[in-house]
């Protein structure tokens, strides 16, 4: 598999996490992967083959749109690869849900909405199948989004709010943040919801879980897992592992036995 990966102008920064590419070849085919809810949005282009997609519990297939908008997902789910694969795209910043497209971030989570139904004949699919090469693509949804963000504003508040809670998702350490605010915590988490497209509690127990994925994929003796749930914000390891199941489909043990490549590029699209 080839992975890239870009950082945005310092213009987009406070918008876009970075750029990204994969590419899946015949030789690694077929190729089933679970795979965990993104960071944050992503605008993804399939240049080649979109995926096969199956929301974990669900019977349903669906081949995901050629070129689309996802928002906040809460599921898991699995991707599976028949073709040759090749797929671009944006991630975005988890308080910057509503500015690209002026909607409600809400009306995204778990969604895949079509870019024709967000903004018809815009062409940006078409831009980006005549680029060339890699460098190419990035520099393509780069001009794109710079056109459509550079004048746009993110709410301060919640990008304060989000911010605190990747840095510390500790139960109890966003209470105390927010009471000095002078917005009742109703405004605040509609103000939330409309940016991020979560609940406060919901983006914390996200935060958490995509922490504890990167600490238990990392080589730390004696790291076990009531000290990773610990670590990340649990105060026992019960919730640590429902909340893992319902993010993940499985439990942190089992994810932990997993190894494949597909599944650390995922990892770099959710954590990064």
């Amino acid at each position: 598999m080839q992975f890239q990966k870009k950082y945005p102008a310092a213009a987009l920064t406070s918008f876009v996490r970075h750029y990204w590419y994969f590419e899946i070849g015949e030789d690694e085919l077929p190729f089933s992967q679970l795979s965990f809810p993104y960071g944050a949005f992503e605008l993804i282009c399939y240049l080649q083959n979109p995926n096969t997609m199956r929301w974990v519990g669900s019977v349903n297939d669906f081949i995901e749109p050629v070129i689309f908008y996802a928002g906040q997902l809460t599921q898991p789910f699995i991707m599976t690869f028949n073709k040759k694969c090749v797929c671009v795209g944006a991630s975005m910043q988890p308080w910057a849900g509503n500015v690209l497209y002026g909607t409600p971030s809400a009306e995204f989570t778990n969604q895949l909405v079509p870019l024709h139904e967000l903004e018809p004949n815009d062409g940006l699919y078409e831009r980006l199948k005549n680029c060339t090469d890699k460098e190419a693509l990035f520099k393509c949804l780069e001009t794109y989004l710079l056109a459509r963000l550079l004048n746009q504003q993110i709410d301060p508040l919640i990008f304060n709010i989000a911010t605190h809670i990747v840095n510390n998702p500790m139960r109890g350490a966003l209470a105390p943040y927010i009471t000095d605010v002078g917005l009742s915590r109703r405004r605040i988490e509609q103000r939330f919801i409309n940016a991020t497209g979560l609940s406060m509690g919901l983006f914390t127990r996200k935060v958490r879980f995509q922490k504890a994925v990167y600490l238990l994929k990392q080589p730390y003796p004696g790291l076990n897992l009531n000290a990773i749930g610990l670590q990340v914000g649990y105060y026992d390891q019960s919730h640590f592992i429902d909340d893992f199941k319902t993010f993940s489909g499985m439990c942190p043990g089992d994810f932990v036995a997993q190894n494949t490549e597909l599944k650390g590029v995922l990892q770099e699209l959710v954590l990064a």
